[in-house]
């Protein structure tokens, strides 16, 4: 039934019960596993006159937190008896990058959590969980 699962990560609890609910329905399916994280560093803001200027994350800062996440993002699948894992790390829009990713892989299946880290965020711009269900040509799971 699924061939390829992507699990969206971004180290929320959530995410990472998700993640566990995808290495179970991998191992049932004999499915690919594929990790999609986008990192999301806190930006500083810098204040010039009476104004505030947000500074963007590096490059570099992107990398590295990307890179640590996709390590215990592994580190969790083979927890879960998942050793052939492939992992995707997008800078950009978190909604977008998944969407596309699977498109890109022609995903069968999106998992991702309900609620991720980015809840302040979610009430200006709208949950991530939502785009991807409504942007998403394969069936998305999320899970609570």
């Amino acid at each position: 039934m699924f061939k390829t699962i992507i699990a969206a990560y971004d180290g929320s609890d959530h995410a990472q019960q998700a993640l566990a609910v995808a290495c179970d329905l991998t191992s049932k399916y004999g499915a690919a596993l594929h990790i999609a994280h986008t990192p999301q560093v806190a930006s500083e803001t810098m204040m010039v006159g009476y104004s505030a200027v947000p500074l963007p994350p590096s490059a570099e800062e992107l990398e590295k937190a990307g890179a640590e996440a996709m390590q215990k993002a592994v580190a969790i699948a083979r927890e879960h008896g998942v050793d052939d894992v492939v992992t995707h790390v997008q800078p950009g829009d978190p909604g977008r990058a998944i969407v596309e990713y699977a498109k890109a892989e022609n995903a069968d299946l999106i998992v991702m959590g309900r609620r991720g880290l980015g809840d302040f965020g979610s009430l200006l711009v709208g949950s991530i969980t939502h785009k991807v269900s409504q942007l998403a040509e394969c069936a998305v799971l999320t899970v609570k």
